[in-house]
């Protein structure tokens, strides 16, 4: 399973985006454009992005939005882990641990 634990950074918490670690980056397909991003057990979807622009480093920032900072906000607080499943091309899966 593809399945990294990310630190919900202030700028991640607030913004709802978070950035892809290097060890897991090849998981995430390599075009950007659009994504579903799963929240939680509730089956939640929402539309996200991936920009392979934003790091210089080119790997992954997956962007959630309004909605993925409210949830961020709704059940996290900064520096809390949260799973992050990328086990599919199309589909990312955001879990409490």
């Amino acid at each position: 399973m593809a399945i990294f634990k990310l630190t919900l950074q202030k700028t991640y918490y607030r913004q709802g985006f978070f950035n892809v670690t290097v060890d897991f980056d090849h998981y995430v397909r390599k075009a950007e454009g659009e994504i579903s991003i799963v929240l939680g057990n509730t089956g939640q979807k929402l539309k996200g992005r991936i920009d392979r622009q934003a790091n210089m480093n080119g790997t992954a920032r997956i962007h959630g939005g309004a909605d993925l900072r409210d949830w961020f906000e709704r059940y996290f607080t900064v520096m809390d882990t949260v799973d992050v499943d990328l086990s599919s091309q199309d589909v990312i899966r955001l879990s409490k641990p």
